[in-house]
């Protein structure tokens, strides 16, 4: 494949993703815009087949940074996963390797770790240091980094495994689809603003659809039923894909930062309110609605929500699966997954 090919061995790579040194993907893959997979001399990154890598990832083998757990299969020197394993927005993985069908979620962080076959991963934990076994489950927000902390996960469920069976078989369509595309379309149907591909579930992709006074920075990747309101910021190397759930909406005077990702699962939508206000590396992932007035922090995630008008959430924070409440302030690196969790924040 070369830099500038996007399409070989049937995987789709986004032309808005970074790629140095010795990567090597396998087939029937896709990749989303905006990700970085980065070999030092000497080191390798190997995605394996059937796999996706979605917006702003990094997977990184990198010289100086510890690489205790052994060789790679692809190099001395990797980082690297297997087959049918899926890494969500923005996830790191560093020094690491990766087993089959495994699930690695959003802003989740792996350095110098072995994540074994079937893991699933959920969003914003933190992994160093240890070998994670096969099929086990770590939590929203968990940080593993002892080997004991490890053996002691519990086992993940048959309905993990069948998300991550729906996963693979979206992103499956999206290899084909988005190489599609780029066959009808060439380069302008697959960067900047464009419609989504076809699918199964979506036949008839729709356009984005911006107001007036829309400034989009450089590399801003906007993907289908996307409806922006007029005045709204759009940072470098943010995502709104509404490609696999739509529409996704989102209101006036919008100032969302670089290294953004909106996105939703298929058969849902995401929609947020006027005058919204992220800083950097945010995921918003539907389903998901936010009122007017959001104020959202560095690295912070939001999915699965209902969220009310004028409220905070601090950096790093996790809020899945909860109902903010109308003014609630969530403070930096919280963890929300329970009501009782919100309530305590407002009592």
């Amino acid at each position: 494949m070369s830099e500038a090919d996007p399409i070989a061995n049937g995987s789709f790579v986004s032309p808005l993703m970074e790629r140095f040194g010795d990567v090597r993907i396998g087939r029937g893959s896709f990749v989303a815009g905006n990700s970085t997979l980065r070999a030092d001399p000497e080191a390798a990154v190997c995605l394996g087949s059937e796999s996706n890598v979605q917006d702003n990832v990094l997977i990184l083998a990198l010289l100086g940074e510890s690489h205790t757990h052994g060789p790679g299969e692809c190099a001395e020197l990797a980082a690297e996963s297997g087959d049918r394993t899926s890494l969500a927005h923005q996830a790191v993985v560093t020094n690491s390797t990766i087993g089959d069908f495994a699930f690695i979620g959003f802003r989740v962080e792996i350095r110098d770790a072995v994540v074994e076959d079937g893991a699933f991963i959920l969003h914003g934990a933190f992994i160093e240091g240890v070998t994670i076994p096969a099929d086990s489950l770590v939590a929203i927000g968990q940080r593993v980094t002892t080997q004991e902390q490890a053996d002691a996960l519990p086992k993940l469920t048959e309905d993990n495994n069948e998300f991550k069976q729906e996963v693979l078989e979206v992103n499956a369509e999206f290899a084909e689809g988005y190489i599609e595309l780029f066959e009808d379309g060439g380069h302008e149907a697959v960067t900047g603003v464009s419609s989504g591909p076809q699918t199964e579930w979506n036949p008839n992709p729709a356009e984005p659809t911006l107001g007036e006074n829309v400034r989009l920075e450089p590399f801003a990747r906007i993907v289908g039923d996307v409806r922006l309101g007029a005045d709204s910021t759009v940072g470098r190397r943010t995502s709104i894909r509404a490609d696999e759930g739509a529409p996704i909406v989102i209101g006036p005077r919008a100032e969302i930062e670089d290294r953004v990702t909106f996105h939703a699962l298929r058969g849902t939508s995401l929609t947020v309110g006027s005058d919204l206000n992220t800083d950097d590396n945010v995921v918003f992932h539907g389903p998901l609605t936010v009122g007017d007035r959001l104020t959202i922090g560095d690295d912070a995630i939001l999915f699965r929500s209902e969220v009310g008008n004028n409220v905070t959430i601090g950096e790093r924070a996790i809020v899945v699966g909860v109902t903010l409440p109308d003014g609630t302030t969530v403070p930096e690196d919280a963890v929300i997954t329970t009501q009782g969790q919100v309530d305590a924040l407002i009592d």
